[in-house]
């Protein structure tokens, strides 16, 4: 029972993924460095989202924009990746 009880502590309460190493060369690391943040702080980021990357000079900016049953666009969220970095540096939510 002790050794079933210290096993459940050891265990991560949730999985983040591992991304590649910085700096974030493409647009799936800018992606996985996004969907780490989104699991993070409960964001929408799998079914029903639509996803769109862009590249700046020092920034990846990810946007994931929701979809509504009726097909219309709900609320979403972005957020900035550094390049050099791999940290998110700047969020924003929209309705």
């Amino acid at each position: 029972m002790n050794l079933l009880f210290a096993a459940l502590l050891l265990a991560p309460a949730a999985h983040a993924r591992e991304c590649a190493a910085p700096p974030v060369k493409d647009s799936q690391q800018a992606i996985c460095y996004a969907t780490n943040y989104a699991e993070k702080n409960h964001l929408a980021h799998g079914r029903g989202v639509k996803r769109k990357v862009s590249k700046g000079p020092k920034v990846w900016t990810v946007r994931h924009e929701v979809t509504k049953q009726d097909g219309s666009r709900g609320g979403g969220w972005e957020v900035e990746i550094d390049i050099a970095s791999g940290t998110p540096t700047h969020f924003t939510s929209f309705k």
